[in-house]
């Protein structure tokens, strides 16, 4: 079928499915989740279903077992099709009043040229202002005929609550891991503990985990090796750890030092499960095992617990509670090395 590449999602693929089968289509919907999660390929899924050429009428949606090659589908694929467009503003903060206007509404209120309907895929749809979406409004309440209207976002509750009324809403949830690992495997030849690893980073998202670089795995390595080893007596060892995590995190890039702490958080429970003799095969991080056994040795198990616990605080208020980055890893990694 026409969701047919599209690992995972299958509440969603068979509710749009079973609209179209049942001539229940809404003009207007509304589809949330991670970014990356595949929301936008589910939206261009649901298009090519609505203008397949090979569907005599959108009612034979379930007889199409094999896919299709049909000139709308390759169109759409190709981003070339007249009737199927993907709105974004890469780079905008604000998405303006004329610019919805001119690149959406203006756009829908002509007639399908090839195809049964007219579907305009607004991607980051949380980036309009307030007065492009109150203005948006209008064409929400009275589409144009034969036109739908796909709103992409990962932030909903930044859309006003008028727009999210009128959208049917389709929340997308992370992808299995097991599902993301064997993606990984199969389409970049990871390891299985790359593999994993980089799942769990992904937190679901299976277009996160495709573009994370492979240098970040590395980049564990580097970070929990000096970890293992710091020494508070020196302060050159602590800032020297303080000074690669930043490094490798600009200010603006949260993201990144995201990984860093969840590498670091990931490590310490590997440690609690070294300590009580779990099977390593559990370990998220396998090949460290020497350097997680030689650290472990060196600490009690309700001290491993504490150092994982402070971990967990200085995490939250980095990342949630805008705490000086610079502070709270010197006190991290100080508190591990006590």
């Amino acid at each position: 079928m026409h969701f047919d590449n599209i690992i995972g999602h299958e509440l969603q693929k068979n509710l749009l499915r079973r609209a179209i089968a049942e001539e229940r289509v809404s003009h207007s919907y509304l589809f949330s989740g991670l970014d990356g999660v595949g929301k936008r390929l589910v939206a261009l899924g649901f298009a090519k279903i609505l203008n397949c050429l090979t569907l005599v009428s959108t009612t034979d949606v379930d007889s199409n077992k094999a896919g299709c090659d049909c000139n709308s589908c390759r169109k759409i694929d190709k981003g070339i099709h007249p009737d199927v467009f993907v709105i974004e503003y890469k780079g905008l903060r604000d998405i303006k009043v004329d610019q919805i206007r001119e690149d959406v509404e203006d756009r829908l209120y002509f007639k399908p040229f090839e195809g049964r309907y007219k579907v305009a895929i607004v991607d980051e749809a949380d980036r309009m202002s307030h007065s492009a979406q109150n203005a948006f409004l209008k064409t929400l309440e009275e589409p144009p005929d034969e036109s739908i209207i796909i709103l992409l976002t990962s932030s909903p509750q930044s859309l006003l609550p008028t727009i999210r009324s009128r959208c049917q809403s389709l929340r997308f949830e992370g992808i299995p891991i097991e599902l993301i690992v064997e993606e990984l495997k199969t389409r970049r030849g990871l390891s299985s503990e790359e593999s994993t690893m980089i799942a769990f980073l992904s937190e679901g998202s299976l277009g996160r985990a495709l573009n994370l670089d492979d240098k970040i795995l590395s980049d564990r390595n580097e970070l929990i090796s000096r970890l293992s080893r710091v020494e508070t007596d020196f302060a050159s060892s602590v800032l020297g750890v303080v000074e690669s995590i930043l490094r490798g995190s600009s200010n603006d890039d949260n993201e990144k030092l995201k990984i860093y702490l969840e590498f670091i958080l990931l490590w310490l429970r590997d440690l609690i499960s070294v300590k009580i003799g779990l099977d390593e095969d559990l370990l998220m991080n396998k090949h460290l095992i020497s350097v997680s056994r030689e650290y472990a040795g060196r600490y009690s198990l309700e001290k491993i617990l504490e150092k994982l616990n402070f971990a967990e605080q200085v995490s939250n208020s980095i990342l949630r509670l805008n705490a000086n980055k610079q502070i709270a890893l010197e006190n991290l990694v100080l508190k591990i090395a006590e």
